[in-house]
């Protein structure tokens, strides 16, 4: 039987076809991944600025509470980036301070549970700058009744 040897042209230039395949799927990974590790639940909200602040470096245990200025009650409507009990994909839900139907507060069981699970639990606060305090403080209150020690507020450098 005759044995078969690779032709000259392929032993000096060998088939980069599959190694560009492999990169090309690799690449859409990590973007794909990249893009997942980006969400924080930060809406699109105008927040006031400030000269001082404080830069947060770790956005880990961190939940992102957006009080928007478009409401329906005296209550504000507070949105966040939630993973529900039972497991599954995060998704943008509406939390309220007091559902009409059951009388529960949304936002405090929401808080509580996340604070009952890791003792490291932070919160970021974003609100439009139009928004009257009123309507910040039981949202703040809210976070103090589930025991959560790190508050923070979501502010913009002044320019200048």
């Amino acid at each position: 039987m005759a044995k078969h040897h690779i032709p000259e042209s392929h032993s000096a230039h060998p088939n980069v076809t599959p190694l560009i395949d492999i990169i090309m799927c690799l690449i859409v990974f990590f973007m794909l991944v990249a893009k997942i590790g980006v969400t924080t639940g930060a809406e699109k909200i105008d927040i006031p600025t400030t000269i001082l602040g404080t830069k947060i470096d770790d956005m880990g245990n961190t939940l992102t509470l957006n009080i928007p200025d478009k409401l329906t009650a005296d209550l504000p409507m507070v949105s966040a980036l939630v993973r529900p009990p039972s497991g599954g994909p995060a998704a943008m839900r509406q939390r309220q301070l007091s559902d009409p139907v059951t009388g529960q507060n949304q936002l405090l069981n929401t808080l509580k549970y996340y604070k009952s699970q890791n003792a490291q639990f932070k919160v970021i606060i974003r609100a439009n700058a139009n928004l009257d305090w009123r309507f910040i403080e039981p949202v703040i209150m809210t976070c103090t009744q589930a025991g959560v020690s790190s508050i923070n507020y979501n502010t913009a450098k002044a320019k200048g």
